[in-house]
């Protein structure tokens, strides 16, 4: 049982034991009795009133710590009636009627506190009004039950006889009246209150009236209603907060009773005009008194309508800039800010109700979109303005050669869409995108920097290639994703091998994930020979070659994955796995064998265009105690030629490191000979394309005799691939070759391969 519980326990025994004693007692006695219980109830009263308090949220305290206040002055007014009764005082006013009447006031300016902490200024005031229209009300009408009876009283001793009652009904009217204006979840404690205080007032009412009617002021019902009237008013502030609730329907009502509140408070104050018309010999000021309260009422409804109507009035300005607003807010979603066309949102809306239009017309829809190559570029080397400018050129071009195509607009970043609603052949297609692909191509002129961009457009149309707008988009930004990767055409139709290429990828992509997550790779090594002019070929180094094998047991050759691992970015935790790998291999060949050997690793131009490629050499290198100068690592041609500045800046890290640079597949790409002195290599390594004719082909053979040639000149060692027969080999002899690599001599193999070669070869040399 809580403290609370307890306390209304406690009481509430007190209050039945002490009523039901007073009937076997005498007057005097009776009188004690009921002192005790009220005295009782007053201090649970103020009990739950600081538990309340104490157990409140910090928003909740500043209005309950008033209703602490309010429970205390009535508690004080308890102990000083009980000292009176006490020392037989029979002075009227006493210094507890100072006191008693506190409560009422200090319950209002709680509420008032927690009013004014939820709602607006002007409602604040509209019911600070309305509670004044209801205490007016009430004063009326006390004064009217009171004023026939008071003639031998003083008006000061009326006065407060008719305070007693009127701040408690009062605040018990403005409790009830907070529920419209507050709109409480919970409303038990804020009933529970306004019953405690409404009984709490009738009571002092009667007790008031039998004082004037010079009846006996205590009875058996008044006297055990103040006690029931205080363990309700505490029950009530215990458990009294602000949750306002969320349902529309019970806003809704509290809206509508909030509006009758001043109708409500009128007839309350002409019930008191009537009154005094039904009492026989009313009071001479009976009329005044109830003429001034319904006059007070209309005038607190009509200054209470006109807050209102102005808190109406910026109501609807309010709402009217948001409607503005609004308007202006969809006239945006709907537009790029920055071009002025249609938006991905506009665009989408637009294309769905064009297929609608379309399959009920049996008509066609194209939708085409264009992306700009390499734009991004342009952000890198200027600055965002500059790329902002650019896209806002090309906006205007293609709105100009698009005027009577269809809808355009900006989808995201560099990507724009056009929809075409209306049917155009294939040959008609292709001319426009030629159109647009040429209009973006021409040069433009920016901050006197003259700029030029390609264009892809992948083009998707209804119904041969989808039957909605979501899978139409999908379809033209798949053909868009092959245009792309095309360096042939700047436009691609979409077709179906198109979706299931992109649907191989994406489980390729899923496999491949799975595969470096539970290291399904592993390496073979090639043999790669020293060529002597008469002795045979002996091993030098071995190629680290990677292969994937899947959980299924299936094996899958680097042709079939890394293609795909180069362009996902998958390729460099690859290519980190393959040079730990082979460099922990490459640790226990050097260690089982006297002669030294060489290791090759193939290094993919997105893993080497990776600033963590040196350190991660370094860190390989020094963990496992290797010599650098027994590492090659062969970087392919367009690796180093397609970026040629940044290309010189790593060669020279990962020189720095020690290691060997070998140029791998020489011969197939865009680099010259000439080029190569300007470059740290320290090996070429000819591309198999140039030994599949020799030596049939004298000129292949005179290409690759001058490769080796030049490459001596320049100091550079040559290894050859592709060596499958006799008399290749026996050519590489007079060309003075340095190593020879292919099917001849030796074949992709698992390193203990590898380990049984070299020791073959240490025993022959032995022997």
């Amino acid at each position: 049982m809580t403290l609370s519980s307890k306390v209304i326990v406690v009481a509430l025994s007190v209050l039945v034991i002490c009523t039901a004693a007073t009937f076997y007692t005498a007057p005097l006695t009776t009188l004690w009795l009921n002192n005790m219980h009220w005295l009782t109830t007053n201090t649970a009263c103020l009990v739950l009133a600081v538990l309340g308090y104490l157990g409140a949220s910090p928003a909740h305290r500043p209005f309950k710590r008033w209703f602490v206040i309010a429970t205390l002055a009535y508690f004080t007014g308890g102990i000083l009636w009980v000292f009176e009764v006490f020392t037989r005082h029979a002075d009227f006013p006493e210094q507890s009627d100072i006191f008693y009447p506190m409560m009422g006031p200090c319950l209002i300016i709680g509420f008032i506190i927690a009013l004014r902490s939820q709602l607006s200024h002007s409602k604040s005031w509209a019911f600070i009004i309305d509670a004044l229209s209801f205490s007016m009300a009430i004063l009326g009408y006390i004064l009217i039950s009171y004023l026939p009876k008071s003639a031998d009283v003083t008006p000061v001793q009326l006065a407060v006889l008719t305070a007693y009652p009127v701040s408690m009904l009062s605040a018990a009217l403005v409790s009830l009246l907070l529920i419209p204006y507050l709109r409480p979840t919970w409303m038990m404690p804020w009933l529970l209150l306004s019953a405690g205080l409404t009984l709490e007032g009738l009571c002092w009412m009667q007790w008031n009236l039998n004082a004037l009617n010079h009846l006996p002021q205590t009875s058996l019902l008044i006297n055990a209603g103040f006690s029931v009237a205080d363990l309700l008013i505490g029950g009530g502030l215990y458990g009294w907060q602000v949750r306002i609730a969320t349902q529309g329907a019970y806003l809704q009502q509290c809206r509508r009773l909030r509006n009758w509140i001043p109708m409500i408070a009128f007839v309350f104050g002409l019930s008191s005009l009537l009154m005094v018309w039904w009492q026989s010999g009313p009071h001479p000021y009976a009329y005044h008194v109830a003429i001034a309260s319904v006059v007070a009422i209309l005038v607190f409804s009509a200054i209470r309508q006109s807050i209102l109507l102005g808190e109406s009035e910026k109501l609807l300005r309010a709402e009217k800039r948001l409607a503005e607003k609004d308007k202006e807010y969809l006239q945006l979603s709907r537009t790029d800010p920055l071009t002025g066309l249609h938006n991905r949102i506009a665009m989408l809306n637009m294309l769905e109700h064009a297929v609608i239009n379309a399959a009920s017309d049996s008509g066609m829809v194209t939708l085409l979109i264009l992306d700009l190559r390499h734009f991004q570029s342009i952000n890198d080397s200027f600055d965002h303005k500059t790329g902002d400018a650019f896209l806002r050129e090309i906006s205007q071009r293609l709105q100009y050669i698009n005027h009577e195509c269809g809808e355009l607009g900006r989808v995201h970043g560099d990507k724009f869409a056009l929809i075409i609603p209306h049917h155009k052949t294939d040959s008609q297609l292709m001319q426009l995108a030629n159109n647009l692909c040429s209009i973006v191509h021409k040069p433009v002129l920016i901050n006197d920097h003259e700029l030029i961009l390609d264009a892809c457009i992948g083009i998707s149309i209804y119904p041969r290639d989808a039957d909605n707008a979501e899978q139409l988009t999908r379809n033209a930004n798949t053909a868009l994703t092959h245009a792309k990767r095309s360096g042939q055409h700047s436009f691609f139709f979409y077709r179906k091998e198109q979706t299931r290429q992109a649907q191989n990828r994406f489980t390729l992509d899923i496999q491949l994930r799975k595969a470096i997550k539970k290291q399904e790779f592993f390496l073979l090594f090639q043999p790669i020979f020293s060529l002597e002019q008469d002795d045979p070929p002996r091993i030098a180094s071995v190629e680290a070659l990677i292969r994937w094998k899947t959980a299924k047991g299936e094996t899958i050759c680097p042709a079939d994955f890394i293609p795909y691992a180069e362009q996902s970015g998958l390729i460099v935790p690859i290519g980190e796995w393959v040079i730990t790998e082979a460099f922990r291999h490459l640790s226990i060949l050097v260690q089982s064998n006297k002669t030294p050997i060489g290791l090759s690793i193939n290094i993919s131009p997105r893993q080497f265009r990776d600033h963590h490629l040196p350190l991660h050499i370094a860190e390989q290198l020094k963990r496992n105690a290797l010599s650098p100068a027994l590492v090659t690592l062969e970087i392919t041609e367009s690796a180093v030629f397609d970026h040629e500045e940044q290309a010189l800046e790593i060669l020279q890290q990962l020189k720095a490191t020690g290691v060997r640079i070998s140029l791998d597949d020489f011969g197939v790409g865009n680099s010259s000979l000439f080029k190569l002195k300007h470059l740290p290599l320290d090996e070429l390594k000819i591309d198999r394309a140039f030994m599949l004719d020799v030596p049939e082909s004298s000129a292949d053979s005179e290409i690759v005799s001058t490769i080796v040639k030049t490459a001596r000149i320049l100091g550079i060692s040559v290894v050859v691939e592709g060596i499958e027969t006799q008399a290749q080999l026996d050519f590489l002899r007079t060309t003075e070759c340095d190593c020879i690599q292919g099917f001849l001599l030796g074949r992709p193999m698992p390193v203990e391969n590898i380990q049984a070669l070299l020791k073959q070869a240490q025993a022959a040399s032995s022997a």
